[in-house]
């Protein structure tokens, strides 16, 4: 399989709302979830499940429940029709095996997510805000489990760059369409040296 090195990967992390419509193969979904399988979990109780969304009725109504890019203006927020996510992700803890300190474990195991996916040439987007509601009812996700994220998938479509932080933390478009995302530099978040 395609292997980056680790530095480039963490640098080229970038998120990903336009997709090319080249369909993700089940085996790279599922180890994707596998890299999130052996992320670090509180007291090793391993409460996370998963569901895989890539078949094309569910993924059209599945879109729709999904929020995107709240910074952008309205009319550049949504991926237009034909570059829409061709894969999710639905991030899930099981309350039955573990209901506290499961934010850790949902942090560490959708940045493996998130890695694994640069490392196969897949961008993704990490959402938030879901309708988690309709999400539940449409997947038949039982109430026993609690609806943490949406991750959306695809090849990339667009292009997406790290730069220097000046008055706002807003990402933002040029006129190109390359996403802009504001970053402090390092030395402003080491807050001390000892």
């Amino acid at each position: 399989m395609f292997s980056m090195e680790f530095e480039e990967i963490i640098y080229k992390r970038r998120t990903i709302r336009r997709f090319r419509q080249d369909p993700i193969s089940l085996e790279k979904l599922r180890k994707l979830i596998d890299f999130a399988r052996v992320a670090p979990m509180a007291r090793n109780i391993q409460g996370l499940e998963f569901i895989i969304v890539y078949n094309a009725e569910m993924k059209k109504k599945l879109f729709p429940l999904v929020n995107w890019a709240q910074s952008l203006p309205e009319d550049q927020r949504t991926p237009e029709k034909g570059r829409e996510p061709t894969a999710y992700i639905i991030v899930l803890v099981n309350t039955k095996i573990k209901n506290a300190y499961v934010d850790f474990d949902v942090g560490a195991a959708v940045e493996n997510i998130l890695l694994g996916a640069v490392n196969f040439g897949i961008g993704s987007c990490w959402m938030g805000s879901i309708n988690r509601e309709k999400i539940r009812k449409l997947l038949e996700i039982p109430d026993h489990y609690d609806i943490k994220h949406v991750i959306s998938l695809g090849y990339p479509d667009e292009n997406s760059v790290i730069e220097p932080y000046k008055d706002s933390f807003n990402y933002w478009k040029d006129n190109n369409g390359q996403m802009h995302v504001p970053k402090r530099t390092l030395n402003s978040i080491i807050f001390k040296i000892f």
